[in-house]
C-alpha cells in the first residue's frame, strides 16, 4: 500500500512540474531581439527615390536595411540628395607630406507626401577623416573615396534619427 502511495506521489509531482513549466512558458513575454518585433528592427512606410550617385545609393541602402521599404504610392517619399567636399586640415612647408585630410558628406534630405508636396526637408553632414599620400595618386584616391562612403554610412544614421524624428514631430 505504501508503495502505490509513494508511486501516485511521484506521478502527481511529476505532472504537477510538467503543468507548471508549460504554465510558465506560456506566460512568458520574452521575444527575440532581431526579429520582427523587436528591437532590431524598425520598420515603417518609405518610398525610395532614385539615386544620383554613389553617395546616394549608399545613404538609401542603409535606410532600407534599418527601416523597410514600400511600394505603396501613398506612402511618403524619401528624396536624399548628397554633396561632398575635401579639405586639408594641416598645412607644412615640407615637401610631399602625407597629409591629414577630411571628407565631409552633406545630405540634403526631402521627405514628399503622396501629392508630391514636400512635408519636411532638412540638412544634415558627416565628416571622415584620412591620409592622403601626396607621392601615391591612387591610394590617395582610393582613401578619399573610402572616407566619403564612410562618412555616408555614419550620415544615413543622421537620415534615419532625422526622418523618425520628423514622424514623430509633424509640423
Amino acid at each position: 500500500m505504501r508503495s502505490m502511495v509513494e508511486g501516485a506521489s511521484r506521478v502527481a509531482l511529476i505532472a504537477l512540474a510538467l503543468t507548471a513549466t508549460t504554465t510558465l512558458t506560456a506566460c512568458s513575454g520574452l521575444s527575440p531581439v532581431y526579429s520582427e518585433r523587436g528591437i532590431g528592427v524598425e520598420r515603417h512606410a518609405f518610398r525610395y527615390d532614385k539615386p544620383a550617385t554613389r553617395l546616394d545609393q549608399i545613404i538609401y541602402q542603409e535606410l532600407v536595411l534599418k527601416l523597410g521599404r514600400s511600394t505603396d504610392p501613398s506612402v511618403p517619399l524619401v528624396r536624399i540628395t548628397t554633396t561632398s567636399a575635401v579639405r586639408g586640415l594641416t598645412r607644412t612647408n615640407v615637401a610631399n607630406p602625407a597629409a591629414q585630410k577630411e571628407a565631409v558628406v552633406t545630405a540634403r534630405i526631402e521627405l514628399v507626401d503622396a501629392d508630391g508636396n514636400v512635408a519636411y526637408s532638412a540638412t544634415r553632414s558627416t565628416a571622415a577623416l584620412f591620409t592622403a599620400d601626396r607621392d601615391q595618386a591612387l591610394a590617395e584616391t582610393e582613401a578619399e573615396r573610402e572616407a566619403k562612403e564612410r562618412a555616408a554610412r555614419e550620415l544615413a544614421e543622421t537620415v534615419r534619427l532625422t526622418l523618425l524624428g520628423a514622424l514623430a514631430n509633424p509640423a
